[in-house]
């Protein structure tokens, strides 16, 4: 059976990862204290110390985590006043922290030494590897020599020990090297007649020596260093790689032996790195989570300042809590700052964004409550009272709806408009006050003329009794109004004098006219009832007008004919007719305008 193939060369120390009671610190066990609990100093000082190191790529993974740590912490010390700043939208220039640049300066020595460093181990590598083939070669070269067994067996020996002795050769090459080196061991061995008691006591000597590799191995499984394991492991690998072989019986045993153990020891390496895997997605999983609590902060969008507040407490919160849950390894601890800082800036801008709305939207209610004072302010002194009770009481519907301003500004623009409602609303009082005496003396007045207008008797002068009817009406109008519970009066003036107006000999149309304008003198000030009365003579113009237009359209149709005469003579009186009517409530609408 052929052996497992076998890596050879440098290995990166691996990280080893001990859990506190704040959170997962990583730890170097060969460095003793916690990478991070060393103060931004001590980590340059510790880079420096790396530069120093005799061979420096031993310590090239412990170079990363420092700078990893360093620049986190640099970080750190900037966003201070991260938050504050982004809330104000400064922009400020960049420029390298001097613990940065110093740190910059070690980490650029370290990194030239580790470059030569590296360059001149691949120069030897590659030698080695020169000098094995070449070792290869002599071994082939020696079983067909004509020496003594003896003899042979002794340069074979020394072959052996050269091999041994000679360096690590390139990564890519060493297991087909060390396979090719085998075969032509077990060539020797197989093909060559040595003694046999000799070649039977070097099996036993590698065999034992196998077996106490495979002890150590095993041995391994107990130790808790990660780091130790594979430094071991690997010098455990490479003695293997340098023994030579066993009897054939015992080759498949001892090399399975050995394997398991490896296998053993390589799975606990990955399911330490498949648990610390797992820990980090789950840090992940809660991080993104949290901040998508902090991006539904805003989705009822906040109305009031006393909203807002309370978000930016629960957002802060939020984001200590993110920063509780610890470090994520540097790819996606690079992403969750970059998501944190992205959802927390669109806070942020929500916020400033609802100030400045509700400052312009303050300064629009506090313009809208001005112009409100100051059209107040011109009605007081109004002797209309209806009208401008009712534009005054629209105004303070106004001054609801124009929203509240929370400072002494408000309080100032509202006792300055209930100052301007209460003079006209006093002044409207006392003269409504002093127009209840007026009122019962008008009605007295009215229920004499009432009298006079029911005894009228008409003549046969008919011109004369118009003129009578006129006065009669123009005194009713000059007495004014009467108490609500009397207007019953206006009916029967209505009634008697339209009575009167039937019986005297004089023009209808004439007559129509007064009666019309006598009913709108009733109806005068009850504007519900002077709109109805002017949709229903509109609405009658309209239809009077097209009857007009149908009549003028037939008459084009009749041609000069004798029989055709009497049928465009009846259209003809009709058309007067109409234009007769439709001037009659073109004077009606006009006489309704007038009030």
């Amino acid at each position: 059976m052929t052996e497992e193939k076998e890596k050879q060369g440098e290995l990166n120390p691996i990280e080893i990862i001990v859990q506190n009671d704040a959170s997962n610190v990583k730890e170097k066990t060969e460095i003793g204290i916690p990478l991070l609990d060393l103060s931004i100093n001590d980590l340059i000082l510790k880079m420096v110390e790396f530069s120093n190191k005799e061979n420096c790529l031993t310590v090239s993974k412990d170079a990363e985590e420092v700078r990893s740590i360093f620049y986190q912490k640099l970080k750190d010390l900037k966003k201070e006043n991260e938050v504050e700043k982004e809330e104000n939208q400064k922009t400020e220039k960049i420029i390298l922290h001097p613990h940065e640049i110093e740190f910059k300066r070690a980490y650029k020595k370290f990194k030239s030494i580790k470059n030569k460093h590296r360059k001149e181990k691949d120069e030897t590598e590659q030698k080695n590897f020169q000098i094995k083939k070449q070792i290869i070669q002599d071994i082939d070269s020696i079983r067909d020599q004509k020496e003594s067994i003896r003899n042979t067996f002794v340069e074979f020996k020394l072959l052996q020990e050269k091999w041994k002795s000679t360096g690590n050769v390139p990564i890519a090459d060493n297991n087909n090297l060390w396979q090719s080196y085998h075969h032509h061991v077990e060539l020797f061995y197989d093909y060559i007649q040595i003694n046999k008691e000799l070649r039977n006591l070097d099996f036993r000597r590698n065999f034992e020596e196998k077996i106490s590799i495979c002890k150590k191995a095993e041995k391994l499984i107990n130790e808790k260093s990660l780091n130790k394991i594979q430094e071991n492991l690997q010098e455990l690998h490479e003695h293997w790689s340098n023994v030579g072989p066993v009897a054939k019986k015992e080759r498949e045993r001892i090399w399975e032996r050995f394997q398991k153990a490896t296998k053993l020891l390589h799975k606990k390496k990955n399911d330490y790195f498949l648990q610390k895997k797992e820990e980090n997605n789950q840090r992940v999983e809660k991080k993104n989570k949290i901040c998508n609590l902090i991006d539904n902060l805003t989705i009822d969008n906040p109305s009031s300042h006393q909203q807002w507040q309370k978000l930016i407490e629960d957002c802060n919160k939020l984001s200590e809590k993110w920063r509780s849950i610890g470090r994520l390894n540097k790819k996606d601890n690079s992403n969750a700052w970059k998501q944190h800082r992205e959802v927390v800036n669109n806070f942020y801008i929500k916020r400033k964004k609802f100030y400045e709305n509700k400052k312009q939207h303050t300064q629009e209610i506090i313009k809208n409550k001005k112009e409100i004072c100051k059209n107040a302010e011109e009605l007081k002194y109004s002797k209309q009272w209806k009208e401008t009770s009712h534009r005054l009481i629209q105004l303070q519907k106004d001054w609801k709806n124009t929203g509240f301003v929370s400072n002494n500004l408000n309080k100032k623009l509202w006792e300055r408009f209930e100052n301007a409602c209460n003079v006209f609303f006093d002044a409207k009082k006392e003269y409504f006050k002093n127009l209840d005496n007026i009122k019962k003396e008008n009605f007295n007045l009215k229920q004499s003329l009432l009298k006079k207008i029911k005894e009228f008797i008409p003549t046969d002068d008919g011109k004369k009794d118009f003129r009578a009817l006129n006065a009669f009406s123009k005194e009713w109008k000059k007495n004014g109004l009467v108490p609500h519970n009397k207007e019953n009066i206006e009916q029967d003036f209505l009634k008697s004098i339209n009575n009167h107006y039937e019986k005297i000999k004089m023009d209808k149309e004439e007559i129509l006219k007064e009666q019309f304008l006598n009913k709108i003198t009733y109806i005068n000030g009850n504007t519900r009832k002077l709109d109805q009365e002017k949709k229903c003579i509109q609405t009658k113009l309209e239809s009077v007008q097209k009857m007009l237009n149908q009549y003028k359209n037939n008459i084009s149709f009749f041609g000069k004919n004798k029989k055709n005469d009497i049928l465009r003579e009846g259209v003809k009186k009709k058309i007067e007719s109409t234009q007769k009517e439709i001037k009659s409530l073109k004077e009606k609408m006009r006489i309704i305008e007038k009030f």
